[in-house]
């Protein structure tokens, strides 16, 4: 039986490096893209070290399967608002590397992929942050995929590696603490989820036998 081959892309952040270690457990062949060595010595594990800048040199290799999980750091504030000084940095990590990735990965035989987005993505919204990721979905939707999946969680809870303590991230944990019993019904897909059940869920849905879209919000995350 022929080993399936996984690309995931941004091992070194909260939701990738899950999903590494989910797909560590299955009899895969796994390619990580960063821009770093993550020092992961494994059996059937490649690292492609790269400038995301030069996407069209890599050597990429034939995939079958396809994670994309990066993004730009960004304060709980700039969510709301983006500052002019970072937007360019933003959109070109958020949008124009994922899709450029996408469209790379479809060239070189992925016929799924599982993108990490955000709860509220659309095209259409005012607010830059979630007006780009709908604008990425949409996109990355139309490359031709069998299998399309875009996770939309709200915050993420983890250990985030080499990350300094941050005061307004505590407190809007604690106070998502607070308030997740009163977060029903369509407001549940706001509460903060770990980042390991994300992971947990792309992998599943990477694996079932369905095809097309799927959007993967709270209750999937907590069901997987």
């Amino acid at each position: 039986m022929k080993k399936i081959r996984t690309l995931i892309v941004g091992a070194s952040g909260l939701v990738g490096g899950e999903v590494h270690k989910c797909v560590s457990k299955e009899s895969q062949e796994i390619f990580l893209l960063s821009r770093r060595t993550l020092g992961i010595v494994q059996e059937n594990c490649s690292e492609i070290i790269s400038d995301f800048d030069d996407i069209d040199n890599i050597d990429f290799p034939k995939v079958d399967h396809v994670y994309i999980s990066i993004g730009k750091k960004l304060g709980s504030s700039e969510l709301m608002y983006i500052r002019k000084s970072d937007r360019n940095d933003f959109i070109k990590i958020d949008f124009e590397y994922v899709l450029n990735i996408a469209k790379k990965s479809f060239n070189n035989g992925a016929k799924s992929i599982a993108i990490v987005s955000a709860i509220g993505a659309d095209k259409t919204s005012k607010n830059l942050y979630l007006k780009t990721k709908g604008n990425m979905e949409d996109l990355v939707n139309e490359i031709g995929f069998t299998k399309t999946i875009f996770a939309q969680p709200s915050h993420l809870l983890g250990q985030r590696v080499d990350e300094e303590f941050k005061l307004d991230v505590s407190l809007i944990e604690l106070g998502g603490k607070i308030f997740d019993p009163l977060m029903l019904g369509p407001l549940s897909d706001l509460r903060f989820i770990d980042a390991k059940y994300v992971a947990k869920a792309m992998v599943q849905k990477m694996n079932d036998n369905s095809e097309g879209l799927s959007i993967l919000k709270y209750k999937d995350f907590v069901n997987a």
